[in-house]
């Protein structure tokens, strides 16, 4: 498997070598294969991300959205333009494990994603439910604290959290709907785990000011 973002992503090779493909590829093609509206007018892709409208621009790719993306966004968005596929759910819910290529990047999807999700907030599930309110998500019934979060559209990410006692410590899971394996490698979604995980650090920073 290519490694995408590794630690040459500070330098942007990942990125520009992706902007390159982007760059030369059908954006009707793309529209098709993804089921993102093209308007070949403006030469704009239309997507919501993490529940947040973005338009991209072809071939320059100019991301123009409530908020400025990082490198690691901006690739993954790339790669799924260029290699992902848009299908409905079969409704089945994977963890990472059972992710094809998933036992090269178990560990460390537990511990950069699991276990962080775990233990920032299995002390603090009000503070879960407020950012998950902000992201948005949808609650679920299961665990102590369950949330089912959009990442593009189709692609559904399940975090449920189970709290800490004074004898175990705080568990999580993260589960992703089936229709990731047509969508992203193994790779991808250990990142998309930090990704989330990161904008959700942020949420919980404003929401923390607010207190």
């Amino acid at each position: 498997m290519e490694p995408v973002y590794g630690k040459n992503n500070k330098e942007e090779r990942p990125l520009a070598h992706y902007l390159e493909r982007y760059r030369a590829a059908d954006p009707g093609e793309m529209s098709v294969r993804c089921g993102l509206p093209w308007d070949d007018k403006t030469r704009r892709f239309s997507l919501p991300f993490l529940g947040e409208q973005f338009t991209l621009t072809h071939p320059e790719f100019e991301v123009e959205g409530p908020r400025t993306l990082t490198n690691a966004e901006r690739i993954l968005l790339l790669r799924y333009l260029l290699e992902g596929r848009a299908a409905p759910a079969g409704g089945r819910w994977l963890t990472y494990r059972e992710v094809p290529w998933g036992e090269v990047y178990l560990q460390q999807f537990d511990g950069r994603c699991v276990k962080r999700f775990a233990f920032t907030y299995g002390g603090r599930p009000e503070l879960l439910e407020r950012v998950m309110a902000r992201l948005p998500a949808v609650r679920l019934d299961r665990g102590d604290a369950g949330y089912q979060v959009e990442l593009l559209p189709g692609l559904q990410i399940q975090f449920i959290l189970w709290l800490g006692d004074e004898e175990f410590p705080p568990s999580g899971q993260i589960l992703f709907s089936d229709n990731f394996l047509l969508a992203f490698t193994a790779e991808d979604m250990a990142v998309i785990g930090d990704i989330v995980l990161g904008r959700m650090k942020a949420l919980a920073a404003e929401e923390e000011k607010l207190l």
